[in-house]
């Protein structure tokens, strides 16, 4: 309703500007009282009282299904870390969490502080963008789409200032995601899916992607359900839906046991990508615990890299993913923390308004910029080859990967 005085969106209109799934607008609408408008069998917004709302949820009521903290001594610092056990291209913090990487590393910048590392495993990335408002997680892995959607959530939040600080594994031209039918459809087109249900997770680099490719087809309506991953995956094997978006370890999977099949060979457009954000707010405070994290991930990285093995066991332990799977996975991943022009392409295919995501600041970016230096300085105490402080030109290289 864009002419509307009194500034109402409908659900569809607040779902797509907080690129949250209808499940989760639901669950906002019934649990935590988000203000809305019932006229009729329409459901409304009031896009003011959405940003009041919002705000105080962020920096003032925690999440009633949040666990409660333990009990801790007053010089103990707490440090919550977000990470999504389920996604193949953010297993990292599973080899940190196996290894004590983030442990080890804080205990030489401050051998007399006490730290307690919390970890928290999310569904979606979406989720770990919540939990980094509401400051409940302070650095979280999240996939490409959520990292452009914090833009979106920082013009409410102004004091919100999500920073890209690294970034984690990346597939060439989207092979890490798509769009996968049944086996029994293999031969179908396209074209002839519109008809049929389409799984996606609601709020995702998968749903984003699906988005995308229904809009090359020039369809206006589509049969979309918000799903979490392994109902997607499920939706495959039990023929519920006609396709759903997979993305790694699920995706090799569901063709490990003959269930389905990429439609689209080459993956859903182009790279996919992965990384680390967190709240500029908190890092421009807690420093020393960046560069500590980010040296923590770059030696996860090399341990995927040159101990795949040893790897694959550790993530099978913390994920409970075939051990198979697993190593069949880790190889086709690039693990990979540095930035280069291709990756800046990529995520500027998710900017409508065409602003440059690698500022150094908010106000530049329009919400979301990339804090390259503390990766300059966790690789340099690594004694690893100097970044620059521009993007690595070109296409990746395999000479040195971080």
């Amino acid at each position: 309703m864009p002419n509307n005085p009194l500034d109402l969106m409908t659900l569809q209109d607040a779902m797509s500007l907080l690129g949250i799934s209808r499940a989760t607008i639901d669950r906002w609408r019934k649990d935590k009282g988000l203000p809305h408008i019932k006229i009729g069998k329409e459901v409304f917004i009031d896009r003011e009282q959405l940003q009041q709302w919002i705000a105080r949820h962020s920096h003032l009521n925690p999440d009633k299904h949040a666990v409660a903290p333990d009990p801790k001594p007053k010089d103990e610092r707490v440090i919550t870390i977000g990470y999504q056990s389920g996604a193949a291209l953010l297993w990292s913090p599973l080899i940190m969490k196996e290894l004590g990487l983030l442990e080890a590393e804080l205990e030489q910048i401050a051998p007399s502080a006490r730290y307690q590392i919390r970890w928290h495993n999310a569904p979606n990335g979406m989720e770990l963008v919540e939990e980094l408002i509401a400051g409940r997680v302070q650095i979280a892995s999240v996939g490409d789409y959520p990292m452009i959607a914090s833009r979106m959530l920082s013009g409410l939040l102004p004091r919100f200032q999500p920073q890209v600080i690294a970034f984690d594994g990346k597939t060439r031209s989207g092979s890490g995601i798509s769009l996968v039918v049944p086996t029994a459809s293999a031969n179908a087109q396209p074209e002839t899916l519109l008809s049929k249900s389409i799984a996606a997770v609601g709020g995702s680099s998968s749903s984003y992607r699906l988005k995308e490719w229904i809009s090359m087809l020039g369809v206006r309506a589509h049969p979309i359900v918000h799903r979490d991953m392994g109902e997607c995956l499920n939706g495959i094997i039990g023929g519920q839906v006609g396709a759903s978006v997979l993305w790694e370890p699920y995706l090799s999977w569901v063709q490990s046991i003959g269930a389905g099949v990429p439609l689209l060979s080459q993956g859903m457009g182009s790279d996919y990508l992965t990384g680390l954000i967190a709240d500029g707010n908190w890092v421009k405070d807690n420093e020393p615990i960046v560069i500590a994290y980010l040296k923590a991930h770059l030696r996860a990285h090399a341990f995927i890299r040159t101990e795949p093995d040893r790897a694959a066991e550790l993530i099978y332990r913390s994920s409970g993913f075939p051990l198979p799977l697993v190593r069949r996975v880790l190889s086709q991943i690039r693990w990979d923390a540095s930035i280069y022009s291709r990756d800046i392409m990529t995520l500027n295919r998710f900017n409508e308004d065409h602003s440059d995501w690698l500022a150094s600041s908010k106000r530049e970016s329009g919400g979301l910029a990339f804090r390259k230096q503390y990766l300059q300085e966790a690789a340099e105490s690594l004694r690893l080859p100097l970044l620059p402080d521009t993007p690595l030109l070109g296409e990746w290289s395999y000479e040195s990967i971080y």
